[in-house]
Protein backbone atom coordinates (compact mmCIF):
# COMPACT_ATOMS: atom_id res chain seq x y z
CA UNK A 1 0.00 0.00 0.00
CA UNK A 2 2.86 2.36 0.83
CA UNK A 3 4.43 1.62 -2.56
CA UNK A 4 1.16 2.38 -4.36
CA UNK A 5 0.82 5.72 -2.55
CA UNK A 6 4.38 6.64 -3.46
CA UNK A 7 3.86 5.78 -7.13
CA UNK A 8 0.74 7.97 -7.25
CA UNK A 9 2.64 10.90 -5.70
CA UNK A 10 5.53 10.38 -8.13
CA UNK A 11 3.21 10.44 -11.14
CA UNK A 12 1.67 13.71 -9.91
CA UNK A 13 5.14 15.25 -9.48
CA UNK A 14 6.27 14.14 -12.93
CA UNK A 15 3.12 15.44 -14.58
CA UNK A 16 3.51 18.83 -12.92
CA UNK A 17 7.19 19.36 -13.54
CA UNK A 18 7.15 18.06 -17.10
CA UNK A 19 4.99 21.07 -17.97
CA UNK A 20 7.99 23.31 -17.38
CA UNK A 21 9.02 23.00 -21.04
CA UNK A 22 5.88 24.89 -22.03
CA UNK A 23 7.35 28.20 -20.83
CA UNK A 24 7.33 30.59 -23.78
CA UNK A 25 10.64 31.33 -25.43
CA UNK A 26 11.82 34.79 -26.38
CA UNK A 27 10.59 35.89 -29.79
CA UNK A 28 14.17 36.19 -30.97
CA UNK A 29 15.06 32.62 -29.96
CA UNK A 30 15.37 30.00 -32.65
CA UNK A 31 12.46 27.57 -32.63
CA UNK A 32 12.63 23.81 -33.04
CA UNK A 33 15.38 21.28 -32.46
CA UNK A 34 18.68 22.75 -31.23
CA UNK A 35 22.15 21.33 -30.80
CA UNK A 36 22.77 19.94 -27.28
CA UNK A 37 26.24 21.48 -27.50
CA UNK A 38 24.87 25.04 -27.27
CA UNK A 39 25.68 25.41 -23.57
CA UNK A 40 25.96 23.33 -20.40
CA UNK A 41 26.50 20.15 -22.40
CA UNK A 42 28.59 18.28 -19.78
CA UNK A 43 28.52 18.43 -15.98
CA UNK A 44 30.11 16.83 -12.93
CA UNK A 45 28.01 16.62 -9.76
CA UNK A 46 28.48 15.70 -6.13
CA UNK A 47 25.49 15.33 -3.82
CA UNK A 48 24.15 13.44 -0.83
CA UNK A 49 20.84 11.62 -0.56
CA UNK A 50 18.72 10.39 2.32
CA UNK A 51 15.75 8.04 2.11
CA UNK A 52 13.88 5.55 4.25
CA UNK A 53 16.40 2.76 3.50
CA UNK A 54 19.84 4.41 3.53
CA UNK A 55 21.99 7.52 3.19
CA UNK A 56 24.18 7.92 0.11
CA UNK A 57 26.94 9.96 -1.50
CA UNK A 58 26.75 10.30 -5.30
CA UNK A 59 29.45 11.21 -7.83
CA UNK A 60 27.61 12.14 -11.02
CA UNK A 61 28.55 12.65 -14.68
CA UNK A 62 25.96 14.12 -17.03
CA UNK A 63 25.41 15.39 -20.55
CA UNK A 64 22.58 16.90 -22.56
CA UNK A 65 20.80 14.52 -24.95
CA UNK A 66 18.83 17.08 -26.94
CA UNK A 67 17.01 20.39 -26.81
CA UNK A 68 13.74 21.25 -28.56
CA UNK A 69 12.44 24.79 -28.13
CA UNK A 70 12.45 25.21 -24.35
CA UNK A 71 12.49 21.48 -23.57
CA UNK A 72 15.68 19.61 -22.61
CA UNK A 73 16.48 15.98 -21.89
CA UNK A 74 19.68 15.00 -20.07
CA UNK A 75 21.42 11.76 -19.12
CA UNK A 76 23.28 11.25 -15.83
CA UNK A 77 25.41 8.33 -14.62
CA UNK A 78 26.37 8.16 -10.94
CA UNK A 79 28.62 6.09 -8.72
CA UNK A 80 26.73 5.65 -5.44
CA UNK A 81 28.08 4.67 -2.02
CA UNK A 82 25.46 4.02 0.67
CA UNK A 83 25.07 3.08 4.34
CA UNK A 84 22.00 1.04 5.28
CA UNK A 85 20.17 2.26 8.38
CA UNK A 86 21.38 -0.26 10.97
CA UNK A 87 23.66 -0.39 14.01
CA UNK A 88 25.94 -2.84 12.20
CA UNK A 89 28.86 -0.86 10.69
CA UNK A 90 29.36 -3.38 7.84
CA UNK A 91 26.05 -2.75 6.05
CA UNK A 92 27.14 -0.78 2.98
CA UNK A 93 26.21 -0.70 -0.69
CA UNK A 94 28.16 0.28 -3.79
CA UNK A 95 26.20 0.85 -6.97
CA UNK A 96 25.65 2.65 -10.24
CA UNK A 97 22.64 4.77 -11.13
CA UNK A 98 21.33 5.88 -14.52
CA UNK A 99 19.02 8.91 -14.50
CA UNK A 100 17.16 10.61 -17.35
CA UNK A 101 15.78 14.13 -16.74
CA UNK A 102 13.27 16.08 -18.80
CA UNK A 103 12.17 19.67 -18.25
CA UNK A 104 12.68 23.33 -19.02
CA UNK A 105 15.80 25.04 -20.37
CA UNK A 106 18.69 24.89 -17.89
CA UNK A 107 20.44 28.21 -18.46
CA UNK A 108 22.16 31.00 -16.56
CA UNK A 109 21.36 34.48 -17.90
CA UNK A 110 23.49 36.77 -15.71
CA UNK A 111 21.26 36.30 -12.67
CA UNK A 112 20.31 33.54 -10.25
CA UNK A 113 17.55 31.41 -11.73
CA UNK A 114 15.98 27.99 -11.22
CA UNK A 115 15.09 25.33 -13.77
CA UNK A 116 12.82 22.44 -12.88
CA UNK A 117 12.65 18.92 -14.25
CA UNK A 118 11.16 15.48 -13.80
CA UNK A 119 13.33 12.36 -13.78
CA UNK A 120 13.32 8.58 -13.84
CA UNK A 121 16.17 6.38 -12.66
CA UNK A 122 17.41 2.81 -12.35
CA UNK A 123 20.22 1.53 -10.11
CA UNK A 124 22.22 -1.67 -9.77
CA UNK A 125 24.80 -2.56 -7.16
CA UNK A 126 26.43 -4.73 -4.53
CA UNK A 127 26.21 -5.43 -0.79
CA UNK A 128 29.09 -5.58 1.70
CA UNK A 129 27.06 -7.88 3.99
CA UNK A 130 25.19 -11.17 4.12
CA UNK A 131 21.61 -11.62 5.32
CA UNK A 132 22.91 -12.36 8.85
CA UNK A 133 24.77 -8.98 8.71
CA UNK A 134 28.21 -10.59 8.55
CA UNK A 135 30.69 -9.22 6.02
CA UNK A 136 31.09 -10.67 2.52
CA UNK A 137 33.07 -10.07 -0.66
CA UNK A 138 31.53 -6.93 -2.15
CA UNK A 139 31.08 -8.18 -5.72
CA UNK A 140 29.59 -11.58 -4.89
CA UNK A 141 25.85 -12.39 -4.95
CA UNK A 142 23.28 -11.20 -4.16
CA UNK A 143 22.89 -7.84 -5.91
CA UNK A 144 20.38 -5.05 -5.51
CA UNK A 145 18.47 -2.89 -7.95
CA UNK A 146 16.22 0.15 -7.73
CA UNK A 147 13.75 1.92 -9.97
CA UNK A 148 12.00 5.21 -9.32
CA UNK A 149 11.47 8.81 -10.28
CA UNK A 150 10.74 12.25 -8.97
CA UNK A 151 11.23 15.95 -9.59
CA UNK A 152 14.07 18.39 -9.08
CA UNK A 153 15.43 21.92 -9.29
CA UNK A 154 18.69 23.29 -10.66
CA UNK A 155 19.34 26.61 -8.91
CA UNK A 156 21.79 28.33 -11.23
CA UNK A 157 24.09 30.61 -9.25
CA UNK A 158 26.67 31.22 -12.01
CA UNK A 159 27.50 30.20 -15.57
CA UNK A 160 29.24 27.05 -14.39
CA UNK A 161 27.69 26.24 -10.99
CA UNK A 162 24.22 25.05 -9.94
CA UNK A 163 22.76 23.82 -6.67
CA UNK A 164 20.56 20.76 -7.14
CA UNK A 165 17.58 19.78 -5.02
CA UNK A 166 15.59 16.62 -5.81
CA UNK A 167 12.57 14.86 -4.35
CA UNK A 168 11.57 11.36 -5.37
CA UNK A 169 11.64 7.72 -4.46
CA UNK A 170 11.03 4.24 -5.78
CA UNK A 171 11.47 0.57 -5.03
CA UNK A 172 14.59 -1.15 -3.56
CA UNK A 173 14.92 -4.87 -4.37
CA UNK A 174 17.43 -7.64 -3.60
CA UNK A 175 17.86 -10.14 -6.44
CA UNK A 176 16.53 -13.44 -5.04
CA UNK A 177 16.57 -11.72 -1.66
CA UNK A 178 13.89 -13.91 -0.11
CA UNK A 179 15.90 -17.10 -0.70
CA UNK A 180 19.03 -15.43 0.65
CA UNK A 181 17.09 -14.35 3.75
CA UNK A 182 17.46 -10.57 3.45
CA UNK A 183 14.94 -8.57 5.55
CA UNK A 184 11.93 -6.77 4.08
CA UNK A 185 13.37 -3.37 5.06
CA UNK A 186 15.71 -3.64 2.04
CA UNK A 187 13.98 -6.31 -0.05
CA UNK A 188 10.89 -5.06 -1.93
CA UNK A 189 11.05 -1.85 0.10
CA UNK A 190 9.39 1.33 -1.14
CA UNK A 191 11.17 4.57 -0.24
CA UNK A 192 11.01 8.34 -0.50
CA UNK A 193 14.25 10.24 -1.13
CA UNK A 194 15.62 13.78 -0.95
CA UNK A 195 18.94 14.84 -2.52
CA UNK A 196 21.01 18.00 -2.13
CA UNK A 197 24.30 18.96 -3.75
CA UNK A 198 25.89 20.77 -6.67
CA UNK A 199 26.75 20.48 -10.35
CA UNK A 200 29.67 22.05 -12.21
CA UNK A 201 29.19 22.67 -15.94
CA UNK A 202 32.28 22.38 -18.15
CA UNK A 203 31.02 24.70 -20.91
Amino acid sequence: MKINKFLIITVVFLSFFAKSYCVETNENDKKGLKSPLDNRFFSIGLFSSADSVKTSVNLEFGFKLFKFNNFEMKSYTSIVGSKIYDDNPQMYELGFMKKITFGGADEYNDKVSASRYGFIFASFGFFSFNANKSGKFLFSKPFYWEIGGGAGFNINVSKHVAILLEFGGGLHMVVDGKNFGYPSKINKAGFGRISLGGRYYIN
